[in-house]
């Protein structure tokens, strides 16, 4: 086994929320944080023996967490119908190549969403096992929907509390590290899918949710308008994804009720500024056009209510991407910092093992060029990836990739 590892001479950002350290050290010995602290805290005696890496003029702070994403649909060319239509293997391969993409941009856990068939599942275990290189995956394999509910073809459809109970059962029997319901329609489908519509009952999802805590796990739901959180939340939802439609009243009972949300924007702003580059279909380039002024209005409620948030891209965006919209819409930069690190983790029920930089837990390290703090964009130049004490170094991870971004 080789010696620990001393990341030296840089700024230390450790994902607590605390002021950055200037002349930080971290010391990463096997698969976890040794030691964190100021340079003049520690003796050179102490680092006999140890790789020393001067990372100075950068930035040290914890992986990010990526909390929503759907691994073998990211990147993703053409409309939602075409892409759920693809061959499994072809989403699988799409899968683990977006998994190896995450590591490239800091990404050192990933949240994925729902998959074709529970793919994801076994993406998540080939990772763990070491056959395949990537991100950390926490994973509900498939989500549940209302028959003909938002995102069916790729989920579970059941209707009535003792369906939605089985098809819980049913994932958490295949493994899944938390349950997610499709509480209200989306942004999918033209005339059809209405993000306004509530869709599964508070009695149904209390069913599957129910199901999820007993088993000790963690739960969340698709949800845009007021009716479908409010619905999530009387059923004992632990989380919100998207929540476009958010009103004031609403925000602050998530407040309240200590109840993060995950709010996705670049998913919109990508769209309405590339999304013809991705194949989106021109009616949804519109929409998002068109609605971009009020997606920031109703998220600067949940801003302004003091709603945890914690960050996720969803299909098209990047971390970076998603970051800086969350701080133009009113958090401060170590606001979303803490998001995308300490949040994240707890968003995936891992915060005991990663999210901080804090002695005993995971080597989830990264280092970027410049200060994240001053500008949001270095999170773009990332320098050094620590996953688990493992080493990665992002030009490395590009050459194993293809050339097409789509």
């Amino acid at each position: 086994m080789s010696g620990p590892i001393v990341l030296r001479g840089g700024r230390v950002i450790d994902g607590t929320g605390a002021p950055p350290i200037p002349d930080g050290i971290v010391v990463i010995e096997g698969s976890r944080i040794r030691a964190v602290g100021a340079a003049g805290d520690f003796g050179e005696s102490r680092f006999d023996g140890a790789e020393l890496i001067d990372v100075g003029g950068r930035t040290v702070m914890p992986g990010l967490i990526n909390c929503h994403q759907h691994l073998d649909a990211r990147h993703g060319y053409g409309p939602y119908q075409v892409r759920a239509a693809q061959p499994l293997p072809y989403l699988v391969t799409r899968a683990v190549r977006n998994a190896l993409l995450d590591l490239q941009e800091g990404v050192t856990t990933v949240r994925d969403m729902s998959s074709k068939a529970g793919s994801s599942l076994q993406v998540r275990q080939a990772i763990h096992d070491g056959l395949l290189i990537g991100a950390r995956v926490v994973a509900c394999g498939q989500a549940i929907a209302m028959t003909g509910g938002h995102g069916h073809a790729r989920a579970i459809e059941a209707d009535g509390e003792d369906a939605v109970r089985h098809a819980a059962r049913r994932l958490l029997k295949a493994g899944a590290d938390f349950i997610k319901c499709m509480a209200s329609g989306g942004f999918i489908s033209l005339g059809v899918d209405q993000p306004w519509s509530p869709q599964l009952s508070t009695e149904e999802m209390r069913a599957g949710f129910d199901e999820a805590h007993a088993a000790s796990k963690l739960t969340t739901v698709h949800a845009h308008p007021p009716s479908a959180i409010r619905r999530a939340v009387a059923a004992g939802v632990d989380c919100i994804e998207h929540g476009a439609l958010i009103d004031p009243p609403t925000a602050e009972l998530l407040a309240t009720r200590g109840i993060p949300l995950v709010p996705t924007l670049a998913e919109s702003w990508v769209i309405a500024q590339r999304g013809e580059e991705f194949g989106r279909p021109r009616w949804l380039v519109e929409l998002n056009r068109g609605k971009l002024d009020e997606r920031m209005q109703r998220y600067g409620y949940a801003v302004a209510a003091g709603v945890k948030m914690a960050v996720g891209t969803d299909v098209i965006g990047t971390m970076a991407e998603e970051m800086q919209l969350m701080a133009e819409g009113g958090l401060t930069s170590m606001d979303v910092l803490t998001a995308a690190t300490r949040n994240g983790a707890e968003v995936c029920g891992l915060l005991g093992e990663t999210g901080t930089l804090e002695g005993g837990k995971w080597a989830d390290v990264i280092v970027v060029d410049g200060n994240p703090l001053e500008d949001l964009r270095a999170l773009e130049r990332v320098h050094l990836v620590f996953k688990g004490g493992k080493r990665y170094h992002p030009d490395q991870l590009a050459a194993a990739t293809g050339r097409n971004p789509l």
